[in-house]
């Protein structure tokens, strides 16, 4: 009984002591602080799973407490500070995953607490004002004032984009991982890398462009799209946004003016009047019929060669349509399809197929898969003209892909009419370009006294040597393509058939078609680009141009 008494007093004493519970929920503030105020949106800037990291906390924190109420078997003191070493020990776990994956300037302190280089850093950064001004869906985004805390964020986003509207750029790569953020501009269709971003503040940049362009700052696996416009203080673009993502980052891409810039008429794209002539062979009724094949490597420019050929043809008085994976630009007169891919009972062949049975006269369609190429080859004997898009480095390779795409070499072949490559080259400036003649032009296959150019960059204003204004030093003023058509006509195709790939080659040749680096060779004595930009589109490990002697510029 004394026993029974002496413990029920102890209990009473735990019970009304009034700085036990003080010191059991204490602990409990604190952590609802921190991991709510800071970690929970540290996880989420970083992509480091949050909902993952929140059960781990509050699971924590409900057997922390279980353990300071109810283990009897230990004194108070003890239990208070295990269930306090439970409560603790998955935010020293995040705390250490977390600081692995960030530089160590940016590594993550308790209470927001930043290093002094990030400090440093960001008084550098707000000490400039913002100077382009970005507006989505919702409306132009307020720019964000020197004292605001997106301004390191806003300014970071603006340090992408100035130098790619400097440069005339077309569009912007970004790739956000744990090591931070990676970009790359596109500039005359050559990719640069820029300067990187620390993962912190390039999971902050991120999810600024995505909000600027109307996107779910949550969804980062599933596609998306959107668009917003960027003004400086002498231009205005229009910008495409389109972000993805994996089990290794989020990836952005940005087009600057894409629809402006996806069209355009046959006769600029760069074909040769031979080459032109032979394609515009296949306008009239009577002759429109067959597969043509374009194709080029990724990102050389496939996209607008194929919608401006399609262009050759009357919109209003011929039934042209389009099937497409995703619609950048919507002519008049032209019926454009877009697949639906998330609709699990409509695969693109059986698309293309439903097509093909409404008697259209020209589709333009991609062939990426053994399905469609095969549907499309069955079709090519019927009275429709089918240009076709896929990548490939050349002709004889997009020949003997598309061969292995079908399945079959006689139906591959029987209807083909001309397969179309190409390359994107840069375009010399004609304000600065320097003239030369080669030591040896014969070597070149170019006649005796051919004057080439090279880039230039530089002009002399009265006693000084400065930028050219026109193409603000680069010694380039856009892109235009370099083409391969092959000409397949009867015999040919019977040398196709028979799979000699090789002797079609030949036949083609003999028909006048010229290979790339020759059309390049020829492009470059027209003074558009240069040897030196034909070789390093083209490849090859020797320069074509050695020696050579100055003429003026």
């Amino acid at each position: 009984m004394t026993e029974a008494i002496t413990q029920i007093a102890d209990s009473s004493v735990f019970l009304l002591s009034p700085w036990k519970p003080i010191l059991i929920w204490a602990p409990f503030v604190a952590w609802a602080y921190l991991v709510g105020a800071h970690m929970d949106a540290d996880a989420r800037d970083l992509q480091l799973n949050p909902i993952k990291w929140n059960f781990i906390h509050i699971t924590a924190a409900m057997v922390g407490l279980g353990v300071m109420l109810f283990a009897g078997a230990i004194t108070f003191y003890g239990a208070w500070l295990a269930g306090l070493a439970i409560m603790l020990a998955p935010i020293l776990v995040y705390w250490k995953i977390r600081n692995g994956q960030v530089p160590k300037e940016r590594q993550y302190k308790l209470f927001g607490k930043q290093s002094a280089e990030a400090t440093k850093r960001r008084k550098r950064g707000k000490s400039r004002e913002a100077i382009l001004t970005f507006t989505g869906p919702q409306g132009e985004f307020p720019v964000p004032g020197k004292d605001d805390e997106i301004i390191e964020a806003y300014l970071a986003m603006e340090g992408l984009f100035v130098p790619l509207l400097k440069a005339g750029g077309t569009r912007l790569d970004i790739a956000l991982g744990s090591g931070g953020l990676a970009s790359a501009m596109v500039v005359h269709s050559v990719r640069t890398k820029q300067e990187p971003i620390q993962a912190e503040l390039g999971a902050h940049v991120v999810n600024l462009i995505k909000q600027i362009g109307g996107l779910d700052l949550m969804e980062t696996r599933r596609g998306q799209s959107g668009t917003l416009t960027i003004a400086g203080p002498d231009s205005r673009h229009t910008i495409t946004l389109t972000a993805s993502g994996s089990s290794k980052g989020q990836f952005l891409r940005l087009d600057l003016d894409e629809q402006a810039r996806i069209t355009m008429n046959s006769d600029t794209l760069g074909l040769l009047p031979a080459q032109l002539d032979y394609l515009n062979e296949l306008i009239p009724t009577h002759n429109r019929n067959g597969l043509v094949l374009l194709t080029a490597p990724q990102g050389q420019g496939l996209t607008t060669t194929a919608l401006s050929l399609l262009m050759t043809h009357d919109a209003y008085t011929s039934n042209l349509k389009v099937l497409e994976r995703r619609t950048i630009k919507r002519l008049e007169g032209v019926d454009h399809i877009q697949w639906d891919a998330s609709n699990p009972d409509l695969d693109f062949a059986t698309s293309l197929q439903s097509i093909l049975r409404r008697d259209p006269d020209v589709v333009l369609t991609e062939a990426h898969d053994s399905e469609t190429a095969e549907i499309a080859a069955k079709s090519g004997k019927e009275n429709v003209l089918q240009y076709l898009t896929f990548n490939a480095d050349s002709g004889a390779m997009a020949i003997r892909e598309w061969c292995q795409l079908v399945g079959d070499v006689d139906l591959a072949t029987k209807s083909l009419r001309a397969v179309v490559c190409q390359r994107l080259v840069r375009v010399l400036c004609p304000d600065c370009k320097q003239a030369y003649n080669p030591t040896d032009p014969r070597k070149l296959g170019l006649p005796d006294g051919t004057t080439l150019y090279r880039k230039g960059g530089q002009v002399q204003v009265r006693n000084r040597v400065e930028d050219c204004p026109t193409c603000s030093g680069s010694g380039y003023t856009g892109v235009t393509a370099l083409f391969e058509v092959m000409p397949i006509d009867k015999e040919c195709r019977q040398i196709l058939a028979s799979g000699d790939l090789k002797a079609a080659m030949v036949q083609a040749r003999r028909n006048k078609m010229l290979l790339l680096q020759e059309v390049g060779l020829q492009r470059a004595a027209m003074g558009v680009t240069s040897i030196e930009e034909v070789s390093r589109v083209l490849g090859g490990s020797k320069k074509p141009v050695a020696k050579a002697t100055a003429s003026g510029s």
